[in-house]
């Protein structure tokens, strides 16, 4: 492995707490992640926003008591199930709010950014929504593992990401081994441990942390000490430069410019 990361705690105001790894966590090794906030929601909490050049992708926790009510500037209105995923790649623009579908009652899940090809930053927002029975589920020794993007064996999530990655919720058993083999140039791997404790690469990890390693190393090897839950990140890394504002991260400042300035002229459209 690479590093291992300690998440930051976030806040924002009463109702939105989060463990929280942005760029300098996922740095060079977790390319083309930029950030993941673990979150517990119990009200509104972001106001609509604007998003370009990523997608936000929001996983709500199949445990999660509640699930997400999300709308957007392209006139989607959705509500995201525990255990659904609605993967919003923003491209040249978009609007959007994520609120819990019930005030009042705190949710789980994850958001998770993740850089879009550069080539993709004018294209057209593209949305996919998966509600949980269309998560494709992957029985394990006395665990599961569920594919949200990407493939895990001969199962794959129901959609193309913009480039090529995997997303797996990975559910374990004390003293059960996981392996997991990416695809064909896919070579930048993460793990986020969010609950339990592993052993990897000769050593022993608690949750909750980010293990990040080396381009290329693969396969996969984790065995759980107790009872464990962990997502896989793992992408083709994009090698582009970065240039962000908030909700903005392109390849150049010319190109930020241009999404703000979009997005001022109303170009990247409304709410409705």
């Amino acid at each position: 492995m690479a590093r291992i990361v300690v998440p930051t705690a976030a806040q924002h105001g009463s109702a939105f707490s989060a463990r929280r790894m942005g760029m300098a966590a996922f740095g060079r090794e977790g390319d083309p992640f930029l950030n993941l906030d673990h979150f517990r929601m119990g009200g509104p909490t972001f106001p609509p926003h604007p998003h370009a050049g990523f997608s936000a992708v929001t996983y709500m926790l199949p445990e999660s008591p509640g699930g997400m009510r999300n709308r957007d500037s392209r006139g989607d209105h959705s509500v995201i199930p525990s255990g659904g995923l609605h993967w919003t790649a923003a491209g040249s623009g978009i609007v959007h709010e994520e609120v819990p579908e019930h005030d009042g009652l705190t949710i789980e899940g994850f958001q998770i950014f993740v850089r879009q090809p550069v080539a993709q930053e004018d294209a057209a927002p593209v949305i996919h929504h998966v509600d949980p029975d269309g998560v494709p589920e992957v029985g394990l020794n006395r665990g599961f593992a569920r594919v949200l993007a990407g493939r895990y064996g001969d199962r794959g999530a129901p959609f193309d990401p913009p480039s090529p990655l995997a997303l797996i919720d990975v559910t374990l058993v004390a003293n059960e081994p996981f392996a997991w083999t990416p695809e064909p140039g896919i070579t930048s791997c993460a793990i986020y441990l969010f609950a339990g404790r592993l052993a990897t690469g000769g050593r022993e990890v608690a949750a909750p942390v980010l293990i990040l390693f080396e381009h290329g190393q693969a396969p996969v090897h984790c065995t759980a000490i107790e009872d464990t839950r962990l997502l896989v990140l793992a992408g083709r890394p994009l090698d582009a430069p970065s240039v962000s504002n908030g909700p903005f991260v392109l390849s150049s400042q010319a190109a930020l410019d241009a999404a703000v300035e979009r997005y001022r002229r109303g170009a990247m459209g409304a709410l409705t």
